[in-house]
């Protein structure tokens, strides 16, 4: 996980998506979040890949089991951020903001 944890603490898009899902935890860590469209300065191919980043590292996991109807332009509830995923956050943060 250092290696990971390296690349997320130099990879501003990648800490902001990550942020944006451990953002949507606090009320409910088990309820699905619909996928992030946009990230500014982040063209859709590269959010494509910081998705698929995040799915890779174990950030975020992917709801396959129950779909929602799909919307024009959203992909609902089909992530959340992983336990593993709030853990590299802080510890991200830790490291780029220390006290």
């Amino acid at each position: 996980m250092i290696n990971e944890l390296h690349r997320l603490m130099q990879s501003e898009s990648l800490l902001a998506l990550l942020r944006h899902y451990v953002s949507l935890t606090t009320p409910d860590r088990q309820a699905w979040h619909d996928r992030c469209m946009e990230l500014p300065g982040c063209e859709p191919r590269d959010l494509t890949a910081l998705h698929g980043e995040l799915l890779a590292y174990g950030w975020i996991d992917q709801n396959t089991a129950v779909v929602e109807r799909p919307r024009p332009g959203q992909v609902p509830a089909c992530y959340r951020a992983s336990l593993a995923g709030l853990r590299a956050y802080k510890q991200a943060l830790a490291e780029v903001e220390p006290d």
